[in-house]
């Protein structure tokens, strides 16, 4: 089997790099820069599946072989990234950042943080832009990937000869066909899971078996590759954050690439030449270091700035990863792939195993200190205490537990026999407002319960367009139907974070994903859509309410902030940077006049209340972050507890007159 130097794919690789670095610094047409992961995938399988394939039928393989050239390959400069990002860390990052690093160290270290972030994708978790090695998830699919490989393509080929390609063919459908069906069930494991990527890799496996030494028509080759990087281009261009990833829509990319490379073979078309000119060539042999600087680079600075980064530090910041990655090639990559340094197999093993070892130590460490909050003031500490602001309701019972839609039931106000009488229905900030609600109720010697689910609108037949929220629509049937069983409760307390589903986008330079809702209306999702789904579910959900002869409260939304209050103030304090925290009185009304227009507009149709927690926490021009040197805040939108319990006098009038 012919296996030569192919430098368009090492221009591929540029094509592959360079769109994952843009996208991940925001910069914009690049929407779908993601799918380089993709791109890599199937390069690394090609590649990789082109060399085994010729030591097995040279006779030569060898597992520890196999293992030393990825210790090797691999090693050298993603443990330095890990090494320096580790020092970085232990600066800037807060005690529970530091504390999270470790575990995403310890993961990373053992090649399984894929699976790590998958499970780490919960409704309060910290967003993307916070987690320094998340980009390491694409190297633990491969590793897990390359632990079974190499002896299943072994074994195939020792007992089925030339039926490799087949038995290959064949698990490359089973996982494509899982990846397609648990991208609309569960995306975070379609995205994150082995099994669900490990078709793109064995993509370019089959290429590897079937395609080398053949021969194309400059003609052919021409046309395959066009479609090739026509498919990539759209795919980077035209994905956004909100496809439906990786799935059937991988098929742009992956497809892409293996044209892309099977037409390649013949080096006759116009595509192959332009990838292998040096403007390509120079950022494929660097892109493996590119890759592993840039997503570091990019969120540690963030955290320096506190603030929004301008285009020219974004600039600046691709040019420092430039020349890092540029160094860590030339005098780390290098060194050790040419055999410079840990010449024989033994000693290249042996460093691998030691090194692997002692990062996983730093990130056990770094989890068992705690993040080591020792190393910054009392005063310090006690900002940030507030991030661990756990409610005496955040552990309840679930209502109809065998339904599984996670719809939490909590008791609130006075302990007396008898039946509830009013019911808080919310989502996370109706949770988060509880203290404030219980202590009123008590004072009013009134019981009452509370039931929601964080991210689930208190409204019906809507929900955010995600498979974890489908559920959603089924929890509050289940909320009417307990208000059906329960005719003694004669007023329901409606709290919910409003804008986000109306609105759709974040608040200012808030982190986070679009959000998008739906009804069994819905033919088009956008942000247009969401207003009309909002519209339709408050005029549904009032309707059903009326209907029950329950009396309404609307809970309005507390303001928005664009920081995560506890981190961002303490950091900017830390580093001397100025910044203005408190959200302006303007910006809250104006993110939630379409809110304020729906809830309006059905006051003409239903008697209902309004409770306004704004009124307290703004005064002037400004809505207070702060109250008596403490954070009222625990992330960029959810209230303190104390802070709640302090609000407590804005419900005693809905009680006063139950």
């Amino acid at each position: 089997m012919s296996f030569t130097y192919r430098p368009d794919i090492d221009g591929l690789r540029a094509v592959a790099v360079i769109p994952v670095i843009l996208f991940h610094a925001d910069v914009s047409n690049f929407t779908g820069g993601y799918v380089g992961v993709d791109i890599f995938f199937v390069i690394s399988g090609y590649l990789i599946t082109g060399v085994l394939m010729k030591d097995i039928s040279r006779g030569n393989f060898s597992l520890l072989t196999f293992y030393e050239r990825r210790i090797r390959r691999l090693f050298p400069a993603l443990f330095t990234v890990l090494i320096m990002s580790t020092c970085v860390a232990s600066w800037i990052m807060f005690p529970s950042e530091l504390d999270t690093y470790g575990k995403s160290l310890f993961s990373a270290t053992l090649f399984y943080s894929n699976y790590h972030f998958m499970f780490d994708a919960g409704y309060f978790t910290s967003p993307a832009e916070t987690k320094p090695l998340l980009h390491m998830w694409s190297l633990a699919v491969e590793e897990q990937f390359y632990i079974l490989f190499p002896v299943y393509l072994y074994l195939a080929s020792r007992f089925f000869e030339n039926k490799v390609g087949i038995a290959t063919l064949a698990i490359l459908l089973a996982s494509l066909l899982y990846s397609i069906v648990i991208v609309y069930t569960a995306p975070s494991d379609a995205y994150y899971s082995t099994p669900a990527r490990a078709w793109e890799l064995m993509i370019g496996s089959v290429l590897a078996i079937y395609s080398r030494g053949r021969s194309l028509t400059p003609r052919m080759a021409n046309f395959l590759t066009t479609i090739g990087l026509s498919a990539i281009i759209y795919s980077i261009l035209f994905f956004t954050k909100e496809t439906l990833f990786p799935g059937p829509m991988a098929l742009f990319p992956v497809i892409g690439s293996a044209l892309i490379i099977f037409a390649g073979e013949s080096k006759k078309n116009f595509v192959s030449t332009i990838l292998s000119s040096n403007i390509f060539r120079y950022p494929g042999l660097i892109s493996y270091s590119l890759y592993l600087w840039h997503w570091p680079v990019l969120v540690f600075y963030k955290m320096y700035a506190v603030g929004p980064v301008s285009d020219i530090e974004i600039a600046i910041l691709i040019g420092v990863i430039i020349i890092l990655s540029y160094i860590s090639w030339r005098f780390v990559e290098g060194p050790f792939r040419k055999r410079k340094i840990l010449s024989n197999q033994k000693s290249a093993i042996f460093a691998g195993g030691t090194v692997i070892f002692a990062s996983a130590s730093i990130g056990v460490i770094l989890i068992l200190g705690d993040g080591f909050p020792a190393r910054f003031s009392s005063e310090v500490n006690r900002v940030l205490a507030v991030k661990a602001d756990d409610s005496e309701f955040s552990s309840c019972g679930i209502l109809d537990a065998q339904a599984n839609h996670g719809l939490k039931v909590c008791q609130l106000g006075a302990d007396t026999k008898g039946q509830p009488t009013f019911a808080v229905w919310g989502d996370s900030h109706g949770e988060a407002i509880l203290s404030g609600i219980n202590k009123s109720a008590k004072s009013s010697e009134m019981k009452g319960v509370f039931i929601g689910r964080g991210g689930c609108l208190p409204l019906l037949g809507v929900h955010q367009i995600s498979p974890e929220y489908v559920t959603c629509v089924d929890a509050a049937d289940t909320f009417m139907l307990y208000l059906s069983d329960h005719p003694e409760i004669e007023k329901v307390i409606l709290i919910s974070r409003w804008a986000i589903y109306a609105m759709g986008k974040r608040f200012g330079n808030e982190k986070g994903h679009t959000v998008h809702i739906k009804d069994t209306e819905t033919v088009s999702p956008s942000l247009e859509e969401n207003k009309r789904v909002f519209a339709r579910s408050v005029e549904r959900t009032f309707d059903k309410l009326s209907s029950l002869e329950k009396k309404i409260v609307v809970v309005t939304q507390v303001p928005e902030t664009e920081w995560s209050i506890p981190e961002d103030t303490a950091r900017a304090k830390r580093l001397s940077i100025a910044l203005e925290f408190r959200p302006k009185v303007n910006d809250y009304l104006a993110r939630q006049a379409y809110v304020t227009e729906v809830i309006n507009k059905s006051k003409e149709k239903y008697s209902f209340e309004i409770v306004q927690p704004h009124k307290e926490i703004c005064t002037g021009d400004y809505c207070m972050v702060y109250d008596d040197g403490v954070p009222i805040y625990r992330d960029s939108n959810h209230i303190t507890n104390a802070y709640a319990d302090k609000l407590s006098k804005i419900f005693d009038p809905i009680f006063a007159i139950l």
